[in-house]
């Protein structure tokens, strides 16, 4: 069985962009229950599973103080550690 790639691996292979990881930021912090996000390269990814699976971000996203620019860099990095299913 093959290991999957996290979103950084495929980005470092130029299989996803980091202008589609950053529509997926937004997305995120748009609708934190929006549909799983498509990366342009047929990639697919529960945006709310990868922040629930992030122990970092899970824990700050649950923060009643924190605001949208605190949240941010929390749902990017989880992004960027996620496996995405392919398509």
């Amino acid at each position: 069985m093959t290991e999957k790639l996290t979103i950084r691996a495929l980005c470092d292979l130029g299989l996803i962009s980091e202008t589609d990881v950053k529509a997926a930021v937004a997305a995120y912090m748009a609708d934190p229950m929006a549909p799983p996000f498509v990366f342009e390269a047929g990639y697919r990814l529960n945006l709310a599973r990868a922040i629930r699976r992030h122990p970092g971000a899970n824990d700050f996203i649950q923060r009643s103080g924190a605001g949208p620019q605190l949240k941010r860099p929390f749902v990017e990095a989880a992004i960027w550690e996620a496996r995405p299913e392919r398509e």
